[in-house]
């Protein structure tokens, strides 16, 4: 998602025309996940999940919806493995007419809460733009909001001083004239006003009535400590750093080939070189379009995947695995694998992506994922089938010890092809690769993508 189209599909502007009065007696509200290590949750009112909130992932969050006023049981559900959930917040709220309520999820998930915004349910004016703002990064003390185009802060003011955390700010929300301006974040206190944040410069339209709320940023290629989630009445957006790299990881998964560089424009990518079979390798890029190709270390003429054009968005994380066989070079089936990844820690879950990378059983037919606690197979043992080569997915586990093995789907004896053991914690994500191994058979390569953080 590019920096300045995270509202509009096109162009940099955030613009939604003023909202309707609502009718007498009703209410909006808008629901946003807020909590960086929380799973997806299911959003209920008065016991019955509501449309459209199944299934709410971090820096996701609702429209307005309206509804009578009056008050209501709200319960948040976070998801968990084995379709079983857990209520993780119950609250009662009373909604009063002609208003705006902004529950959001903020915290931890060791601490989650809902924090309440309200405003009158009033339209800005044509050549005016309303904002609220929540400052919902638990890590990030308070801080000043800059709503400027100067190149340098020294001799502004901020339009909001000294936001906490979770706070609701009696000067908010603002309405400001409509026009260009950059969003920037500093820390409360800072002489120097360092920018933590700097959205570039953007247009606020007039009649924009705007939520943005601050959390924590744990996208790929992560530069600034938070990400905006910019809610407009319809919809909520994450507006990046325009700084923010993207996440690049490069995985050797072809037996019969040496160490191999990755080269861009035909130049080798400082730290992707030297990559030998079964190894991870990632770094940080500028967003942007790259002509790849992938070639033997001892020899860059001999290119054994050509990806020219290969995009890399800001705030995303994205796996390139080497597939195949090399054979010899004028035989090669070496091919890329792109994966789009989701590395962030959950605190109540690992999460374990499985890749098919092996040829050779990919000739022998479909296969099952079995994962087991004492290291025998059954028909209950299997969490993924018919798995064919180069299919993944992603699994979400309970902490714990697993025997992993491959199996032919067509095999009612439980025969593993290969087998591993795995130690998962919550909060871990885990990558478990299935290749053919150097000299014949199979191997399946586990690798450590992501830990919980730190407390």
């Amino acid at each position: 998602m590019q920096i300045k189209s995270v509202v509009l599909a096109l162009g940099s502007a955030i613009f939604i025309t003023g909202c309707p009065l609502l009718e007498d007696d009703d209410s909006q509200i808008r629901v946003t996940h807020a909590s960086s290590d929380a799973p997806e949750v299911a959003v209920k009112l008065n016991g019955g999940i509501v449309e459209g909130l199944e299934k709410v992932d971090y820096q996701v969050g609702s429209g307005l919806i309206e509804l009578e006023s009056g008050a209501y049981d709200i319960a948040v559900d976070a998801l968990l493995p084995g379709d079983t959930s857990s209520e993780v917040i119950s609250t009662n709220l009373d909604f009063s007419p002609d208003m705006q309520y902004d529950i959001i999820a903020v915290n931890s998930a060791a601490n989650i809460e809902a924090v309440v915004l309200s405003r009158e349910d009033i339209a800005p004016a044509s050549d005016e733009v309303r904002l609220d703002v929540l400052h919902a990064h638990p890590g990030v003390g308070a801080v000043d909001i800059y709503l400027t185009t100067a190149d340098e802060l020294t001799d502004e003011a901020p339009a909001v001083s000294g936001l906490a955390f979770k706070v609701d700010a009696t000067e908010l929300p603002v309405s400001i004239p409509s026009g260009k301006y950059r969003i920037r974040i500093t820390l409360n206190g800072d002489d120097d006003k360092t920018v933590a944040f700097d959205s570039g410069e953007m247009d606020l339209v007039g009649g924009s009535d705007l939520m943005i709320t601050a959390v924590p940023n744990v996208d790929g290629g992560a530069v600034s400590p938070v990400n905006l989630l910019v809610a407009d009445g319809t919809e909520v957006n994450v507006l990046r750093n325009s700084e923010e790299q993207s996440g690049v990881r490069v995985v050797h998964a072809v037996d019969d080939a040496p160490e191999v560089d990755v080269l861009a424009s035909d130049a080798a990518v400082d730290g992707l070189t030297n990559i030998a079979f079964t190894q991870f390798r990632s770094l940080d890029l500028a967003p942007g379009s790259y002509d790849l190709s992938v070639a033997a270390s001892s020899d860059n003429s001999l290119v054994v995947i050509d990806a020219p054009g290969t995009e890399f968005v800001a705030g995303t994380t994205t796996s390139i695995y080497a597939v195949g066989k090399l054979n010899d070079i004028a035989t090669s089936t070496i091919e890329p694998l792109i994966i789009p990844e989701d590395l962030r820690s959950v605190a109540l879950y690992a999460k374990l992506r499985v890749v098919h990378a092996s040829v050779t059983a990919g000739d022998l037919g479909l296969v099952d994922i079995h994962a087991s606690a004492d290291g025998v197979y059954d028909e209950t043992t299997a969490v993924l089938k018919g798995v064919d080569f180069k299919d993944t997915a992603t699994l979400i586990v309970s902490a714990g010890t697993y025997s992993l093995a491959v199996i032919l789907a067509s095999d009612d004896t439980f025969i593993p092809a290969v087998e591993a053991v795995a130690t998962v914690e919550d909060g871990g994500v885990y990558s478990a690769v299935a290749t053919d191994n150097t000299g014949g058979g199979f191997l399946l390569t586990l690798n450590e993508d992501n830990t919980a953080p730190t407390p």
